[in-house]
């Protein structure tokens, strides 16, 4: 027994080490939320592998009572979730515009209700078995697929939000999100302002020179200005000095934000290789870091807290975002599931 006890003790450990290096490598990454989740299974088969060990009552009492608690958390979401996301997309429904992204908690809502009746309905419609069959093994592939890849980038995203740059940045990217009427900041977008605004000053504060912001963000055919003029002009009225602040007008979205002000600070500065962050919402910090990386940009980010009831929809968008950038990984999920439904029809004509 303690021979396995020291087996499983040492892959959490191999685990851990692997994670260390890779976040401290490059903290943009799919594999480190990959690697965390094998820390954490590894973790647990270990812990109950050693209670197991211990045999104590009062120990065995907590680990069955945690696992009750565990089982019953699970069950309870896997059947009444779609209530969860019907009353997320409620409350959104309330406090936010009617925008097809804002409902996104509402389709989900009502798509799962709908999967839970599709056998009753295709049996009543009289729809063929072998239809129901094809479409049924195709589903259930996306089923399998979706959640585990949505939980993956999860993982990855709360991992982010650990980042804990050093006070010794010589520049803050602020990302646009679009203007009111226009021209005028918006809460959301003036959050990622105020986020750079309160690293600035907490730098400023432990004795570093200060950075420069650099704010990110085109003219929208609807807006009177570029983006960055605004948040720059919103910048200054909250005290930071007109000579701190650059302005990138011309990006229409996150890669363009992060190729656009790469290009403008490397125009500022003489430094090969300056220290840069950027400042976003903490839901997009993750998928905005990849686009750092593909702009070849060397660059962490901080997050502005967002609204709790906002989160879930702003989340699922974010990994909608991140289906689009690995597309050809998704269409080759999706042209195998359909050749598995094929090949699940044709066995079952042979029986």
């Amino acid at each position: 027994m303690s021979q396995t006890v020291d087996y499983f003790g040492f892959v959490p450990l191999f685990f851990l080490l692997l994670f260390v290096f890779l976040q401290w490598q490059d903290k943009r990454r799919f594999i480190n939320g990959i690697v965390f989740n094998g820390l954490l299974v590894t973790g647990l088969m270990a812990l109950a592998v050693l209670v197991i060990r211990i045999n104590n009552q009062i120990v065995n009492a907590i680990a069955i009572a945690a696992m009750i608690v565990f089982v019953i958390i699970a069950l309870f979401l896997y059947t009444f979730g779609f209530v969860l996301f019907l009353w997320n997309a409620y409350v959104v429904w309330q406090k936010e515009s009617h925008t097809f992204s804002n409902m996104l908690t509402l389709f989900i809502g009502l798509g799962l209700i709908f999967l839970f009746f599709a056998p009753s309905i295709a049996n009543a419609l009289h729809i063929p078995k072998l239809i129901q069959l094809f479409i049924g093994t195709i589903v259930t592939v996306h089923l399998l697929y979706l959640p585990l890849f949505f939980y993956l980038y999860l993982s990855s995203l709360i991992i982010y939000q650990f980042n804990r740059p050093r006070y010794q940045q010589d520049y803050i990217i602020v990302l646009g999100s679009g203007l009111i009427n226009g021209e005028i900041v918006p809460p959301l977008l003036a959050s990622r302002i105020d986020r750079a605004i309160k690293f600035y000053q907490r730098q400023l504060k432990k004795g570093h020179a200060a950075p420069k912001l650099v704010f990110s963000g085109g003219q929208g055919s609807d807006e009177k200005l570029p983006e960055a003029v605004a948040m720059q002009r919103y910048a200054i009225a909250q005290g930071i000095p007109v000579e701190q602040t650059l302005v990138e007008p011309k990006s229409v979205n996150t890669l363009q934000n992060m190729q656009f002000s790469k290009q403008v600070i490397a125009a500022d500065t003489d430094k090969p290789n300056p220290k840069v962050i950027f400042s976003t919402n903490n839901y997009h910090t993750f998928r905005a870091s990849l686009f750092a990386k593909q702009a070849a940009l060397q660059a962490d980010g901080i997050g502005a807290k967002t609204s709790k009831y906002f989160l879930p929809n702003a989340t699922i968008r974010e990994f909608i975002a991140i289906l689009a950038m690995k597309k050809r990984l998704f269409i080759f999920i999706s042209v195998g599931s359909v050749l598995l439904a094929i090949a699940n029809v044709f066995f079952s004509q042979l029986h």
